[in-house]
């Protein structure tokens, strides 16, 4: 290097410094100087009320909100310890989150998690607007009616979710690489939390239960539904706990007590100091001779990890699906005072064979994908959009694909809508009985959303559903 360009070295760093240094100029009074520097309350806990006095006298930005303060500290040592299963509620949203176990609720039935500041579909409850929507596992909230979210508490996301049974939210998905805007119209959200029926094919009966959340009946009501279907004639059972993200762990030990034989290990639990307690099964009923198949997927945590570990480890049933969610925590609530709650970590659960799940997930032990189609998106049309021949757009793309699901020839699905894609939408309105133009509009829309949600609840084309029914005929 010559000397020249050295220098020309020397100068940009000398000055990078003044830069610098000129950024950090502060004035702090005397006052201000003298209060916060003291030996007598440096350090500790002591130095968050020196900030918060301090920010509350000083701070040029100030608005006189003491309590925004206070729960932007605790949210941040909540954030420190990098547990999205932590929590701080005020009152009435602590009670807002009990009452999604108890009764009923408004809203549009969708389990979220916060994970480095973005809100994160945990999983949609089965039958609920939100599964109706499309909405999936995994997806990322960005936006909720217009204002983007990414970075705001969770329970700050939650809240601007809810709303009065009957109104709409728009909410902005991120899947992967795309966004996109669906509209999810909000609805009581019931919490009959098992659904029964008896699947009869030319060689055998099988009960089929589907377990939505496990709340303060649910156990109850697993066992009713397993005793109507032995009357009425059952040979083995199906429990599907897909979607289902968890609920209170007494629900799930009282049903496995059911199925299995006394002195099993349903699960274990370890403090902080290492200390684990056992929790047996206790014989309460014989134990069942008939196969049963558990069906999990990512959406299914918690104490539906719970019971498919048992089920798998434990009884040596079969367990059909992708890999769980991975929650292998266990949380406790205490009343910080008569204003909020904090919902925290305090020990974690191991399944009956010892093994701990958080962020690993249960393993099936036949894995079995869900159908392509369950990721397509409702066909939504903000300020009555329409999508016609010449535009290129994600939801051309969406629209593409659930055509061809539908089994409308469609030349390509990369969101450009081309001539294929005209004769294909034409060819679905004439079938549809609408008016033949070869443009998406509103009743289109509505009609091609309604086609898709009917063959994702169409048993047939479920196949972790189709391979259990196979297992057990």
């Amino acid at each position: 290097m010559n000397i020249k360009k050295m220098f020309q070295h020397i100068v940009s760093f000398a000055l990078g410094g003044i830069v610098i240094f000129l950024l950090s100029l502060v004035f702090i009074p005397q006052q201000v100087r003298t209060n916060i520097i003291s030996p007598s309350n440096v350090g500790g806990i002591g130095t968050v009320g020196q900030v918060y006095n301090v920010l509350r006298n000083y701070h040029y930005f100030y608005d006189g909100d003491n309590q925004d303060l206070i729960d932007g500290a605790i949210e941040g040592m909540i954030e420190v310890l990098d547990d999205p299963h932590t929590s701080y509620f005020s009152m009435s949203d602590y009670e807002d989150f009990v009452g999604r176990l108890e009764e009923t609720y408004s809203g549009i039935g969708c389990e979220v998690t916060s994970m480095n500041g973005h809100t994160i579909v945990v999983s949609p409850l089965p039958n609920s607007p939100a599964e109706e929507a499309g909405i999936l596992v995994n997806d990322i909230i960005v936006e909720v009616d217009g204002e983007n979210v990414v970075g705001e508490n969770l329970q700050a996301v939650v809240n601007k979710i809810k709303g009065p049974i009957g109104t709409t939210v728009e909410l902005g998905i991120q899947r992967g690489e795309t966004v996109i805007n669906i509209e999810v119209e909000r609805a009581e959200i019931p919490q009959e939390t098992v659904e029964v029926d008896m699947i009869t094919t030319d060689e055998t009966n099988i009960g089929y239960i589907l377990v939505t959340s496990f709340g303060e009946n649910t156990a109850n009501e697993f066992i009713d539904a397993i005793e109507t279907l032995e009357a009425e004639g059952m040979d083995s059972l199906i429990v599907n706990l897909r979607n289902n993200s968890g609920g209170y762990l007494t629900a799930v030990v009282e049903m496995l007590d059911y199925l299995l034989p006394a002195d099993t290990v349903i699960t274990s639990v370890q403090d902080r100091n290492g200390d684990t307690k056992e929790t047996l099964t206790t014989g309460r009923t014989s134990e069942k001779d008939y196969p049963i198949v558990t069906l999990i997927n990512e959406g299914s945590a918690s104490a539906s990890e719970i019971f498919a570990a048992a089920m798998k480890e434990a009884a040596g049933q079969e367990v059909v699906g992708v890999t769980s969610y991975g929650k292998g925590t266990v949380q406790e609530t205490i009343n910080i005072d008569d204003e909020s709650v904090l919902k925290l970590t305090t020990q974690v659960w191991l399944t009956s064979g010892g093994n701990w799940i958080e962020g690993v997930g249960v393993e099936p032990t036949i894995e079995i994908e869900a159908p392509y189609f369950y990721s397509f998106f409702q066909v939504y049309l903000p300020d009555n959009m329409v999508l016609e021949y010449d535009l290129v757009s994600p939801a051309v793309e969406n629209a593409q694909n659930i055509l061809q699901t539908l089994g409308y020839l469609v030349e390509r699905t990369d969101g450009y809508y081309d001539e294929s894609t005209t004769n294909a939408v034409s060819s679905f309105q004439r079938d549809q009985g609408l008016e033949v133009t070869g443009i998406i509009e509103m009743e289109t829309a509505n009609a091609l959303t309604r086609a898709l949600r009917n063959k994702v609840n169409d048993r047939q084309y479920d196949e972790q559903l189709q391979k259990a029914i196979e297992l057990l005929s």
